[in-house]
């Protein structure tokens, strides 16, 4: 009998302050022979190091670990614009699995593979990778995307002769119950996107799903215990990182990345008065974001949680480094198309309680909790919703700046099917860079 060990981990986050106790888990376990894979979202751009070296600080740190195979998660995917995800990985010495998003013209990613076949004491382990399919974002990024079924029932015939089946999935644990329920030949989904901890996986059509939760707080180990060339068990659990000691060279490494990015963050843009910041009153600071928003999408009223900006600014100069940490979130503008009615029911909902006061995990919301919301364009007389001086009519349509995160579904499910336009690669901190550059005066290079 054989065992292959395969140790896994997912969503990253650019949560770096773990990386160093991942890297001494791997060093101290692994072996020639254990396989291990990154499941996507290493990259975030909520951290400055990301942002100012495009990812680049990432895949250099998966170089350090020198994974069998990683995926790409949708972090990489749509919060990087075209030209940054189609250079993330030029220096990777590692394979990158991604059967399911193209260039438009039908190329794959130059980094990208569909496959890959491992052979392991004569049992050859065929990998294949697939990522969320966001078909509404991933074109207005200049890139196609196919469904995960469909790449994943290409893959499975391209790698027939293999003895086992892996797939890397970035595609949600949910999402992996129904792969595993149309493809049960395979035999492990590795898997990501909503940071379950499955202490000892899942089992389901007789494909294992395994997935270690978010942030490096966990290394996942899956066992599979082979007779001839059958798997006749298998097995998985978590190791959990909260009190090992980390990678003193690791953490060296990291310290040096950090120092670089504040350094080249470190560009005052503009002079200003200060904002203040509040979210659940007056936000100066808000109004500013609501204003350039409504402008940028060409909107007549714009709508943001005030929850988007953790903090202010003070009065003096203003560096790109403020603005990435009052404003860290990977969220695009996006303009919708609504009916009166429609936009009625969203100016009621944005208001409730429940809604201001919910503490949101995900969506690219990288804030505490979502806030009032600041609305610009927008008067509230008598009981009704006013724009350019006339109350809104219910079957009249409106041009509505927002945030892609109200879009998504979770949060205002009858927005999700609404006329849209998302602004792509801009995030909101663009935005806010823009249009204090703009209403300020503008500090530029050269």
């Amino acid at each position: 009998m054989k065992t292959i060990t395969m140790f896994h981990y997912n969503d990253l986050h650019s949560k770096f302050h773990n990386w160093p106790r991942l890297v001494s888990f791997l060093n101290e376990h692994r072996t020639d022979e254990t396989l291990v894979f990154d499941l996507g979202d290493h990259a975030d751009r909520t951290h400055p190091a990301t942002e100012v070296t495009r990812g680049q600080v990432n895949t250099r740190l998966l170089n350090q670990i020198q994974p069998t195979a990683v995926t790409i998660g949708n972090n990489e995917g749509i919060t990087f614009p075209h030209d940054w995800l189609v250079h993330l990985y030029d220096e990777a010495d590692f394979p990158v699995l991604l059967g399911n998003v193209y260039h438009t013209d039908g190329e794959r990613p130059k980094w990208a593979n569909e496959t890959l076949v491992v052979e392991q004491n004569g049992i050859h382990i065929g990998l294949f990778g697939v990522t969320a399919p966001y078909e509404e974002l991933y074109p207005e990024l200049g890139w196609s995307v196919e469904s995960p079924h469909t790449a994943t029932k290409r893959a499975i015939e391209t790698l027939q002769d293999c003895d086992i089946l892996i797939a890397l999935s970035h595609l949600g644990f949910y999402a992996d119950e129904r792969l595993a329920e149309a493809f049960p030949e395979i035999d492990v989904i590795l898997g990501a996107h909503t940071h379950h901890v499955l202490d000892d996986g899942v089992v389901k059509n007789g494909v294992l799903i395994a997935q270690a939760g978010k942030y490096g707080q966990y290394v996942g180990q899956v066992e599979l215990t082979i007779e001839g060339k059958q798997i006749i068990e298998k097995r998985a659990c978590l190791h959990d990182l909260s009190e090992r000691e980390p990678d003193e060279e690791t953490v060296t490494v990291l310290a040096e990345e950090y120092h670089q990015a504040e350094r080249l963050l470190d560009v005052t843009i503009a002079e200003t008065p200060g904002y203040a910041s509040d979210w659940f009153g007056p936000s100066a600071i808000g109004d500013l974001l609501a204003s350039g928003l409504a402008d940028w999408c060409d909107a007549q009223l714009s709508i943001i949680p005030s929850g988007v900006l953790l903090d202010g600014l003070q009065p003096g100069h203003v560096t790109l480094n403020m603005l990435h940490r009052i404003c860290p979130h990977p969220i695009n503008p996006c303009v919708l198309t609504l009916d009166g009615a429609t936009l009625v029911r969203l100016l009621n909902d944005v208001q409730e309680d429940a809604f201001t006061t919910m503490r949101v995990r995900g969506l690219g919301f990288r804030g505490t909790v979502l806030g009032m919301p600041v609305f610009h364009g927008l008067n509230l007389q008598s009981g009704g919703y006013y724009i350019d001086g006339q109350e809104i009519k219910l079957d009249e349509t409106y041009r509505v700046a927002t945030v892609d995160m109200f879009t998504f579904g979770p949060l205002l499910p009858y927005l999700a099917d609404q006329p849209k336009r998302y602004f792509m690669p801009e995030l909101l901190r663009d935005v806010l860079r823009e249009t204090i550059m703009t209403r300020h005066h503008a500090i530029r290079k050269g």
